[in-house]
């Protein structure tokens, strides 16, 4: 009867196994790159009136709905201050934002989509016409805004042309290990093989910590840093390749 039993406990295990394998795994994550593609409505935006930034998130043809963070970062050709702007999830797999911007002129704008253990990010040039501007237009006069699509494609890089995105944690815990990521990319694509620093401190603390950065995916770096103090830290990212020198300052707080 014993054996009898555990024979047939065995196979109700296996049994329970065969039914539940097939749906278990339907729920892991495929483990195939996440694909986002970015729009802008309306195509040709005019100052003073709303834009939307818009890209649609998906994972082997079927839409992402839980992607962890889809944000929009823009900022005017020239300038460093750049502003960004969380999407929210508005049908199968497309995330949108909506933005007003007041100044006519070349603008660019990054979409991040952190989905699934995967991070995309791309730039895109847009043109924001003055009221003037969309009248002449719609009076059938298109030449200044192809003039302005020349100007957005040909921006001046300064330093490196690195772009650098910072992806601190959610939450950051004095004298907790925590590890930064950040993203670089150059001329669209993402930089790899550098190396990289991360360099912190806290207001005028004549003191630096520093921590190196490993490459974890193509032009994704991460380090351990673990700050000594609740407060404001100065997060400065270090990059060298070849002759290419660069850093950019990122703020974050310590809880």
């Amino acid at each position: 009867m014993k054996r009898f039993f555990t024979l047939c406990l065995s196979a109700l295990v296996i049994l329970t196994a065969a039914c539940s394998g097939p749906s278990d795994q339907a729920l892991e994550a495929s483990g195939a790159p996440v694909d986002a593609t970015f729009s802008i409505e309306p195509a040709e935006p005019v100052a003073g009136q709303p834009i939307t930034f818009s890209v649609k998130v998906t994972q082997e043809g079927k839409p992402v709905d839980d992607a962890r963070e889809v944000s929009f970062e823009w900022w005017k050709d020239g300038q460093e201050k750049h502003e960004t702007i969380p999407a929210k999830l508005v049908s199968d797999g497309v995330y949108t934002a909506q933005q007003t911007i007041s100044e006519p002129g070349s603008y660019f704008v990054y979409y991040h989509v952190t989905a699934r253990d995967f991070h995309n990010m791309q730039k895109t040039p847009f043109t924001v016409k003055g009221a003037a501007d969309a009248d002449h237009a719609d009076a059938g006069h298109t030449s200044g805004g192809h003039e302005h699509g020349k100007a957005a494609s040909g921006e001046a890089h300064a330093a490196s042309g690195v772009d650098f995105h910072l992806m601190p944690p959610d939450e950051l815990k004095a004298q907790s290990a925590a590890v930064m990521v950040v993203h670089l990319m150059k001329d669209n694509q993402p930089l790899s093989g550098g190396t990289v620093k991360f360099e912190f401190w806290t207001g005028d603390a004549a003191k630096h910590s520093f921590a190196d950065a490993s490459e974890k995916n193509a032009g994704q770096y991460e380090g351990n840093l673990s700050f000594p103090a609740p407060g404001e830290y100065t997060v400065k990212v270090h990059l060298e390749k070849g002759d290419m020198h660069d850093h950019k300052d990122f703020t974050v707080t310590v809880q």
